[in-house]
């Protein structure tokens, strides 16, 4: 099988494999018990915690353990909107058309209790600016909503001035940062962000866990918790820790870092690869997102192939032994037209059911991308 959909999820590095065994097989421990065992499980923890904090440039207390992004999101957005509705701050939210259903869903949810939701559409040049934030803001706006990279088609979002606006008119601001971690996108550490949340499975680590930094520029805007119980979490997310892949996600995240130079730069290469290769091959295709090239990351491609149904290439493409996608992985398995395409071309609906997206991963080669071209021809 060649694997070209690692925007959806990624192979888990060996070095995790062995450390998410070792430490099931080791450290089974329970880390709130008081002797020996437990204490040690409860140093790996730690240990993690410091380990993914310093890779993110972050304040360890201010990170916490989750199932992944998709509970990250929903944790972080649910509380900070109904705080800040408690305290009286207003009930409206900006956010981006194109977001992940994790926090789609969620804002739809929150338009049903009260609050209003404002959807910012990419402009006609492909791209989302502060501008458009900061003309549908009101008095009664509270905070503003954008992820870092879309996972459908690559672009990459101005978080930078995105946060920095956010923090000059008093708004918190929620980034859904999955497909930016190990791809040196945003510096996290100097930007006043409230809420960011990765997702381990993205960055070769195992399904199942992730993570949410939360650092309030308000500090009555500080993260309740979410499940009641042991205490764990700083109490504010009780439940036995699943320490083998918070030790695997750590580790993954390490590696990922070590080795995010050399990543950068075969995703750079790769992607003037593929480009040259479907020029060279004569195929008809569009590049899907913003007109500026230097707003989309290199590891996610978003191809429009007129008169070829993405429900077809796909399943065309598997029976060739090749993974890709028309999307998002989390619509139930299912192939619908694109709402983030849906956003991008409201006037072509033939791009949001003839579009695939094709993503790369540390293990890509040219000779996968020469597969995939050849099935395309």
């Amino acid at each position: 099988m060649i694997y070209l959909d690692n925007a959806a999820t990624t192979p888990i590095f060996p070095e995790v494999t062995q450390i998410i065994a070792d430490t099931l097989a080791n450290q089974y421990g329970n880390p709130s018990a008081t002797y020996k065992m437990g204490k040690d499980a409860k140093r790996q923890i730690t240990t993690a915690r410091k380990d993914i904090a310093d890779v993110l440039k972050v304040d360890s207390n201010n990170l916490f353990f989750t199932s992944g992004a998709t509970e990250s999101n929903n944790w972080a957005l649910m509380h900070m909107a109904q705080r800040a509705k408690e305290l009286g701050y207003g009930n409206h939210i900006v956010a981006t058309a194109i977001e992940h259903p994790s926090v789609d869903d969620v804002l739809a949810h929150l338009e049903t209790i009260g609050f209003d939701v404002t959807y910012v559409n990419p402009n006609e040049d492909g791209d989302i600016t502060v501008d458009q934030f900061e003309e549908v803001s009101t008095d009664q706006t509270i905070g503003w909503v954008a992820m870092a990279v879309n996972n459908e088609v690559g672009a990459i979002l101005p978080i930078e001035s995105l946060a920095k606006k956010a923090e000059e008119l008093n708004y918190w601001i929620h980034v859904d940062a999955v497909q930016a971690i190990g791809h040196d996108i945003v510096d996290f550490s100097s930007l006043p962000i409230d809420a960011f949340v990765g997702s381990a499975h993205k960055f070769n680590g195992p399904k199942g866990i992730g993570f949410l930094v939360h650092k309030p520029k308000d500090a009555k805007l500080a993260i309740r918790p979410l499940i009641r119980g042991g205490g764990q979490e700083k109490k504010k997310r009780s439940g036995t820790e699943n320490l083998p892949y918070i030790a695997g996600m750590a580790t993954a995240v390490t590696l990922t870092n070590d080795t995010k130079e050399n990543r950068v730069r075969q995703d750079e290469n790769l992607a003037t690869y593929l480009y040259e290769a479907l020029d060279e091959a004569g195929i008809n295709y569009h590049r899907n997102g913003s007109k500026n090239l230097d707003h989309h990351v290199n590891h996610i491609h978003n191809l429009w192939l007129p008169e070829n149904l993405s429900s077809q290439l796909l399943i065309k493409a598997d029976l060739k032994g090749i993974a890709i996608s028309a999307g998002s992985a989390c619509t139930a398995g299912s192939i619908v037209p694109s709402r983030i395409l849906q956003a991008y071309y409201p006037d072509e609906p033939q791009r949001w059911v003839e579009s695939i997206r094709v993503s790369f991963g540390y293990q890509t080669t040219k000779d996968e991308i020469d597969a995939l071209i050849n099935i395309l021809k």
